[in-house]
């Protein structure tokens, strides 16, 4: 933690370590370097953020809700999120492409259990795992560069934990260093956030899916 810590002193003392365009692009280096299909840094006021994300959490009610820590609605109101972001310059986008396609090969109504058999079937869970992993590594890895405010956001849920102690479980949060919510949770548009990033994401598409995730960088 001296790292840590003597950037935290630099800026009580005011001065805060030098974030040049060379810095940002190590980071993009350490997100290939570490796994990232591509990774990108954008200016933060590209990253779109809708109230209307947040609400797709409980319509259809996603089976996590209020049942997750990192999920809504156990996380500070989009509106909040929106302010916090605004005080960021920049921030890290990172992709991780799966060994699957997006196309809809059934005929059948989106169903919980339609997508849990999915999930299970193009082993979607690992991707996601993987993305976690990427970029809790890069948000430790963007503090020691002197990025010391910098907050990572994952895609889809948590899976650190077979299940989640949820929030009436009486218990803490098993991974309280490595949890963390997803850029949707957050009411992030994924979406037009990668078209802005020149990053496009194809739904029902031949082309592989790429799981997608966010460092802020302050």
């Amino acid at each position: 933690m001296a790292d840590g810590s003597d950037h935290m002193r630099k800026a009580r003392d005011g001065k805060r370590p030098n974030k040049t365009s060379k810095s940002y692009a190590g980071l993009a280096k350490d997100a290939y370097r570490l796994g990232a299909t591509e990774a990108k840094i954008i200016d933060a006021d590209k990253i779109v953020i809708d109230e209307r994300v947040r609400m797709k959490c409980e319509i259809p009610r996603c089976s996590n809700y209020d049942a997750h820590l990192m999920c809504p609605p156990n996380l500070m109101p989009v509106r909040e999120f929106r302010k916090m972001v605004r005080k960021y310059r920049k921030a890290l986008i990172v992709q991780i492409e799966a060994d699957y396609d997006s196309n809809d090969k059934s005929d059948s109504y989106l169903t919980g259990t339609l997508c849990e058999e999915l999930e299970s079937r193009l082993d979607a869970n690992e991707s996601e795992k993987a993305l976690h992993r990427l970029v809790n590594k890069l948000e430790a890895i963007a503090f020691k560069k002197g990025f010391y405010l910098s907050i990572g956001l994952i895609g889809g849920e948590c899976l650190l934990c077979p299940e989640c102690v949820g929030p009436s479980g009486g218990e803490e949060c098993r991974h309280p260093f490595e949890a963390r919510p997803s850029m949707e949770a957050m009411g992030i548009d994924v979406i037009k956030t990668c078209e802005h990033a020149a990053m496009p994401i194809r739904l029902s598409s031949s082309h592989k899916v790429r799981w997608t995730g966010l460092i802020l960088l302050g």
